[in-house]
């Protein structure tokens, strides 16, 4: 089987802060067909698979008409069985979709797919957003700090550029969404953890460890990444009220 643009949404059945979270039901359906249907339905790209690691959720995923494919418990990122797909599935491009971001807006997913078409094998793509007062401070928030051409220095939890003289200086916050050649994510995925990465516990600072390219889209958008039980109950009063175009 091969694809030109495939998007693969990691989904892990275990999580500390709201367990079994890709089968957390909101109005009927399990969190990953609502990321998996968004998608979908964008229309961005030619092939969509869920990766994971229980068949409940490959269930789940069959279940309401969708692609899943298991993939090893034993991967220490969700990048690692992202390539563990592109081992079964050849594709020329392959784009990284979090399993709990269901609220991405199709546009960017269209934008996104088209811009990574554009990258070599030594690069990925990922978006960039401006940081509210709020998501400066906040850990849970990484930052990332770009040169001119939109290419990323650093990425940090800790509140970057340090602004000394108040001088102004944007924010920009990362947002979770990667896209490599098939090749550039055989390149990263063969690199061991840097050591700013285990510091950071942030995966993308292997790849500017090991000297590839990180470009970045500068995209405001709001999206709900649901990490937490009052994060779903968002996410529900949401649907609920109509207020979630898919």
């Amino acid at each position: 089987m091969s694809t030109d643009t495939l998007c693969v949404i990691p989904a892990r059945y275990a999580s500390t802060r709201l367990p079994a979270k890709p089968l957390c039901e909101i109005a009927g359906k399990p969190m990953i067909v609502w990321v998996y249907e968004r998608a979908v339905k964008s229309g961005a790209f030619d092939s969509v698979v869920v990766a994971t690691d229980h068949k409940e959720i490959v269930a789940a995923v069959e279940k309401f008409g969708g692609n899943a494919l298991m993939t090893s418990p034993d991967h220490p990122r969700g990048t690692d069985r992202v390539f563990e797909v592109v081992n079964k599935i050849r594709c020329k491009f392959v784009v990284n979709l979090q399993g709990d971001e269901p609220t991405v807006p199709a546009a960017i997913l269209k934008e996104f797919s088209t811009e990574v078409k554009k990258i070599d094998d030594n690069s990925l793509l990922t978006i960039a957003s401006h940081a509210t007062i709020e998501d400066r401070v906040n850990p849970n928030v990484v930052k990332v700090v770009l040169n001119q051409y939109h290419k990323a220095l650093y990425f940090s939890r800790s509140p970057i550029p340090y602004d000394r003289d108040n001088t102004g200086a944007k924010m920009l916050k990362h947002k979770g969404i990667y896209g490599f050649s098939s090749e550039s994510l055989k390149k990263f995925c063969s690199f061991p953890q840097g050591e700013l990465e285990k510091a950071e516990s942030l995966e993308q600072l292997r790849a500017l460890e090991y000297g590839m390219e990180i470009r970045c889209m500068i995209q405001d958008f709001e999206s709900v990444g649901i990490d937490t039980p009052e994060d779903l109950e968002l996410f529900r009063r949401l649907v609920a009220t109509g207020n979630y175009e898919h």
